[in-house]
């Protein structure tokens, strides 16, 4: 496992222009930093608050799990929320993405985060963090959050791909809750994506974030990129819904199949029954007394029955 993934708690200070980091924010000089908290608590949040006079209760924002995409322009900061997807590979989970928060002053930045954003290769997030200014940060952080979608992305395909034989073959699938939580996974992380993606256009049309201008023509290679996110999320829903249709057809097909197979066995067996119990009422009847009865009763029951079955086989009913 990489040295990211191990993190769990972690309070990172970084001088954006050294990139010297310290071990807790009073240690830290009155430089830009760049912060980053992962997995917090509100002790942190009352020191980022006090240091950088951004108001408690908009850093609390970030722990509401169902906290929206936003960008919002105050007169000492400018905060942007945005949603990253989980890590689709812990099963129980109760949310398909999570919020995470960004402020600047226009000289300091602080990124706040419940967890870690799931990424195929750490050194994505160290690029970030080896940032100089809080614009690339700030380019580096949709650059990352892009990454993350295309990497959980990747993950849903894969899943797909390893489920679908599994899915048409069997009757009852072991894993079809996956396969349900997966596309549960997908729509949230749609709805994700195109949230995301109107903070980003609102981005381009203030091109200012904390005082700092933005390149337009790189924000426009962000909304590109998170387009053929959007675009990859909207086709692995079609192919779950279509895998689940065709999965309901094969249900349906089997059930219809069983029922023809019982009620043949029922027709089949029915004329043997119905001659046992006309031999079985208690009035006279022929060959009664006969010692061969029961033989030649059987014998008729098959005479009738075999003809029948092999009718039924050649017909296409059995």
């Amino acid at each position: 496992m990489s040295g990211i993934e191990k993190e769990k708690r972690t309070f990172t200070i970084i001088e954006l222009e050294s990139g010297i980091k310290h071990d807790n924010l009073d240690a830290a000089p009155d430089v830009p930093l760049l912060i980053d908290l992962v997995d917090f608590t509100p002790k942190d949040l009352a020191k980022i608050s006090q240091r950088f006079e951004i108001d408690l209760e908009d850093l609390q924002d970030v722990q509401d799990l169902d906290e929206r995409p936003r960008l919002q322009i105050e007169d000492r900061y400018t905060m942007l929320i945005l949603r990253v997807p989980v890590n689709l590979n812990v099963e129980e989970r109760p949310y398909s993405t999570y919020p995470i928060g960004v402020f600047t002053n226009g000289r300091d930045i602080i990124i706040v985060k419940n967890q870690l954003v799931p990424l195929r290769k750490d050194r994505v997030w160290v690029k970030l963090r080896n940032s100089t200014t809080p614009s690339e940060v700030i380019y580096q952080l949709w650059e990352t959050i892009i990454k993350s979608f295309e990497y959980t992305l990747d993950i849903v395909e894969a899943t797909i791909n390893n489920m679908e034989d599994r899915l048409l073959a069997e009757l009852y699938p072991s894993q079809l809750d996956r396969f349900f939580q997966l596309s549960r996974d997908t729509i949230f992380m749609e709805a994700a994506l195109k949230a995301n993606m109107r903070v980003l256009r609102r981005l381009k049309r203030v091109h200012m974030i904390g005082k700092m201008p933005l390149d337009a023509d790189r924000l426009e290679e962000l909304e590109v990129d998170l387009e053929q996110q959007m675009g990859l999320s909207a086709i692995y829903r079609d192919l779950i819904n279509n895998a689940m249709n065709a999965y309901d057809s094969i249900v349906g097909h089997n059930l219809s199949k069983v029922m023809k197979t019982l009620t043949v066995i029922s027709l089949v067996v029915s004329v043997p029954t119905l001659i046992a119990s006309l031999y079985g009422m208690n009035v006279g009847l022929p060959l009664e007394s006969d010692p061969f009865a029961f033989v030649i009763i059987t014998l008729f029951s098959l005479i009738i029955t075999v003809p029948l079955l092999f009718y039924l086989k050649f017909k296409n009913l059995v």
